[in-house]
């Protein structure tokens, strides 16, 4: 049995589900491509057409829909002279509606046109549909597990436990 999407292997919907885990993650690559490539519309076709995306309280909060995120990247990635977002981990999970909530891990360096730099460990937990006929992200949600060198106020924080005491 495939743990990801509960299918026998050797059967034509195990290989359904191979191609559609390698396609998800092939989209959360992109992203991380098209951003660093500063390719705005590229990035934007990633996403549903009503995708939500929470960048944290203090950095732009939640946004809906295309345009909203359009303007969003725009802005924000346009301080940039360059970045680097390195995908790590994937972690995805299929619901029985069809939709795929995916968590992966980012490493992603920051360099102002000034050259001063900073890196953030993000976790994308993410929801993906299918749309137009493509792997595309209907929600997704930042979460900021280290910053350095960079701002750390208006992130949402990983949950992490506290250490056991005593």
């Amino acid at each position: 049995m495939n743990p990801v999407f509960g299918l026998r292997r050797g059967s034509s919907a195990a290989l359904r589900a191979a191609h559609d885990r390698a396609a998800i993650t092939d989209v959360l690559a992109l992203y991380c491509e098209r951003i660093d490539s500063y390719d705005v519309d590229a990035v934007v076709d990633l996403f549903t057409a009503d995708a939500v995306m929470d960048f944290g309280p203090g950095r732009g909060g939640v946004l809906r829909g295309r345009a909203a995120l359009r303007a969003r990247f725009a802005g924000g990635q346009g301080g940039f002279r360059r970045t680097h977002h390195h995908l790590g981990q994937v972690r995805i999970t299929e619901e029985a509606d069809g939709r795929v909530h995916a968590v992966s891990s980012c490493s992603a360096g920051h360099e102002h046109h000034d050259g001063t730099q900073w890196r953030v460990g993000l976790r994308y937990v993410d929801v993906l549909v299918r749309s137009d006929g493509a792997w595309r992200i209907a929600e997704r949600r930042i979460e900021a597990a280290l910053v350095e060198g960079g701002p750390r106020d208006g992130w949402t924080w990983v949950v992490r436990k506290e250490p056991e005491t005593g």
